[in-house]
């Protein structure tokens, strides 16, 4: 049981990384002026939006940017404490791991809600 709590503690350490730095340098490009950011950024989102077709990156819905805020402000912040949480053994991990994982939950349902009603109409 050990083995498995590391492995699930390891795959926790490479998102909540992944999280860290994909969070401010490519999602804020969702709220805040592309001028803040280097070129190749920039590039990067509009390669993926252009490649994906991704309606929400490429209209920036008003909705879409408060989900952006939520993420930037609350689930980022808590994505770090994990981070640090994971690499020192702290005993509260679970908690903020528990208010991470509900915050995004709810926040994908909402967005998935908005595509689907997109895909149709």
């Amino acid at each position: 049981m050990g083995v498995v709590l590391k492995l699930v503690d390891a795959i926790l350490l490479l998102f909540f990384l992944f999280v860290t730095v994909v969070a401010p340098l490519i999602d804020a490009q969702m709220c805040l002026p592309v001028s803040y950011f280097p070129d190749i950024l920039v590039q990067l989102k509009a390669r993926y939006t252009h490649k994906y077709d991704d309606y929400l990156a490429a209209e920036k819905p008003r909705f879409f940017v408060g989900l952006v805020w939520l993420e930037l402000l609350f689930q980022w912040p808590l994505a770090l404490l994990n981070l640090y949480a994971i690499l020192t053994s702290k005993p509260w991990f679970n908690t903020t791991c528990l208010i991470y994982g509900v915050s995004v939950s709810t926040s994908m349902l909402m967005e998935s809600h908005v595509y689907v009603v997109h895909m149709v109409t």
